[in-house]
C-alpha cells in the first residue's frame, strides 16, 4: 500500500522526516501492546523539529514492524503520537537519497550569500580603482580611445 503512494505525498503527510542510523533497539510495552523502541542518531533533518538523537516507537510482532539494520543510514518518515512520541512503521522506511532530494533543505545558504557579497565587493573595488586611475586594458580588437 505505501509503495503506491508517491514519496512527495508521504513526506507532506508526515510530521517529521530524518536520515540517520539506528544505534539501539530494545523491546517495550505501551498500554499492553508490544513495541520496539529504536534509538535513532539523526544525521540530517529533512522535515520537522527533531533533536540529534530521538527515540522512535514501532510496532512489534506485526506486518508493520520496522526491520532495519543497526548503524546503516536510512530515511524515516515519522508521525507524532498524542503523547509526544515519534512513531514509525514499515511504510515509514525510505531510502535516504530520494528522501533528501525530495524534501531536503538547501544547506549553506548564509555562507553562499556571504561569499557572493565578498566577491561583489572585490569586483566593485577593482572596477573603482581602475576607473580612478583612468587606465583601460589593452585588449586585442577593442576600440582605442
Amino acid at each position: 500500500m505505501c509503495a503506491d503512494t508517491p514519496l512527495s505525498q508521504r513526506l507532506d503527510e508526515s510530521d517529521a522526516a530524518v536520515v540517520g542510523r539506528v544505534v539501539v533497539a530494545r523491546a517495550g510495552d505501551v498500554q499492553g501492546a508490544p513495541v520496539r523502541l529504536l534509538t535513532f542518531d539523526v544525521d540530517q533533518r529533512v522535515k520537522g523539529d527533531v533533536g540529534r538523537t530521538i527515540i522512535v516507537r514501532t510496532p512489534s510482532g506485526t506486518d508493520c514492524d520496522v526491520k532495519v539494520p543497526m548503524d546503516k543510514p536510512i530515511g524515516l518518515l515519522l508521525a507524532k503520537a498524542p503523547d509526544g512520541a515519534w512513531l514509525a512503521s514499515a511504510c515509514s522506511v525510505v531510502e535516504p537519497g530520494p528522501l533528501v532530494a525530495e524534501g531536503g533543505e538547501p544547506r549553506g545558504g548564509v555562507i553562499k550569500v556571504g561569499i557572493g557579497i565578498v566577491i561583489l565587493a572585490l569586483v566593485l573595488g577593482w572596477a573603482l580603482l581602475r576607473l580612478r586611475k583612468g587606465t583601460r586594458p589593452n585588449l586585442p580588437g577593442a576600440p582605442q580611445p
